[in-house]
């Protein structure tokens, strides 16, 4: 697809994604969010912060996180893509995590605030987590689809079809 400086659509720029929220930042955002409100309105559903059987999956879901996390951006820059999602799209990435999830850095930012709600017994991370994920699904991967799409066209809509979303 040619660019034209002047093209613009309701989805897509020529600088890339029209995303409605910077990802880094709701991933930044919702744990302090949840220690705010924890420390405000405690729900005290969680066990204890410490105690091993929340602890234990707390670290694994927290590595989890890290690992979808780096190994997506080292992905793309392996392709030599851009990273930050506001910057344009260079190539079609399927490597690494992008062969079982197509946004595996978005994913590691939801399975973060599950990581760290069990680990310290945050409950207001559990609601995050939702937040986060509905935030990231509507404000950033539809129209991140949409832009793809017009970006990539069938190869796009191949990748659709054999890579899960999320999942």
């Amino acid at each position: 697809m040619r660019w034209s400086s002047q093209w613009m659509l309701g989805h897509m720029t020529r600088a890339g994604p029209n995303i409605a929220v910077y990802p880094p930042a709701v991933s930044v955002i919702a744990p302090v969010t949840a220690v705010a409100l924890e420390w405000l309105v405690p729900l005290a559903v969680l066990p204890a912060a410490g105690t091993l059987n929340s602890v234990v999956p707390g670290v694994v879901l927290l590595g989890a996180a890290g690992w979808l996390a780096m190994s997506g951006a080292r992905a793309f820059r392996a392709a030599g893509t851009n990273v930050d999602p506001t910057q344009p799209v260079l190539k079609l990435v399927r490597s690494g995590p992008y062969r079982f999830t197509r946004n595996p850095m978005y994913l590691g930012m939801v399975v973060l605030q599950l990581g760290l709600a069990l680990t310290f017994s945050l409950d207001w991370a559990v609601l995050g987590a939702a937040v986060v994920f509905v935030l990231l699904h509507f404000g950033v991967v539809l129209r991140e689809e949409a832009y793809l799409t017009d970006l990539f066209g069938a190869d796009y809509q191949a990748f659709l079809t054999q890579t899960r979303r999320w999942l």
